[in-house]
């Protein structure tokens, strides 16, 4: 006769010899633990509206200060400081589309706010045009010299390599783990700086970089003069600028930061 626990044990027995063995040693593994999907801050009503009016008005700014220094990149890229300057501590001082483009890139701002931040810039560069019109008598935009497809081709690489560069300086100071100073001062002249010298990358196409400058000023321009044709060429400061900042975006996450953290 077996006893109760005889009997136990043998039934215990014959389970486990039963039971499918997957793995001839079972570890306790832990799961890793995924980082949190990193996603933009809503905004609110209130929010979207002091972007849209500061950004408006900071394009503006940037606008009249590019027809009002007649293409010099140390007046271009002071105007481009106190744009940022008057800007920054309610919209970031974006106040180019391509830039705005790379920080929904990056996952900064939502789809949404990028709508808000396009339009803002886009009727400020037509605002500041007509201002610089009546204060200056100055209507001017850029412009492509040639379509010959070898000229094309350089201000294309031009405008994209000029905001690639212009761009990851963005990035880099703008982001605490790579950030060279704390002070805002010396970071919105970090980024004056570097428009300075992208622009000198881009001097073939005249180093816009800034898709709402290359639109904005050519259609008031096509509309002031009634000329059309203004607008032919415009798809090239429009594409290859957000082109330039969508690579700046993916190389500073995806090669500059990884590298850093080695």
């Amino acid at each position: 006769m077996e006893s109760p626990q005889q009997r136990k044990e043998n039934e215990e027995q014959q389970k486990e010899v039963q039971q499918p063995q997957t793995h001839l040693i079972q570890f306790d593994v832990e799961e890793p633990n995924e980082p949190p999907v990193k996603r933009p801050a809503p905004k609110t009503f209130g929010d979207l509206t002091i972007i849209f009016i500061f950004e408006t008005i900071g394009t503006g700014l940037f606008a009249y200060g590019i027809v009002a220094s007649n293409g010099s990149d140390i007046l271009i890229a002071a105007y481009l400081y106190a744009a940022i300057f008057l800007t920054c501590k309610f919209t970031g001082g974006h106040v180019n589309p391509a830039v705005s483009f790379s920080f929904y890139c990056d996952d900064t701002i939502s789809s949404w706010t990028l709508r808000i931040y396009w339009t803002a810039q886009l009727l400020g560069a037509v605002g500041g045009a007509w201002i610089a019109y009546l204060i200056l008598g100055v209507v001017t935009s850029p412009s492509i010299k040639s379509t010959n497809i070898e000229w094309m081709l350089a201000d294309l690489c031009g405008e994209a390599f000029g905001t690639f560069m212009f761009v990851l300086f963005i990035h880099i100071q703008v982001h605490e783990q790579t950030r060279q100073t704390n002070n805002d001062i010396a970071g919105i002249a970090w980024i004056a700086l570097a428009l300075f010298f992208s622009r000198q990358l881009s001097s073939h196409s005249g180093g816009c970089l800034n898709p709402a400058m290359g639109v904005g000023l050519e259609l008031f321009e096509a509309f002031w003069v009634n000329d059309t044709t203004k607008l032919a060429n415009f798809w090239v400061f429009l594409f290859a600028p957000l082109f330039g900042a969508y690579m700046a975006s993916i190389f500073y996450n995806s090669i500059y930061l990884p590298l850093l953290k080695k």
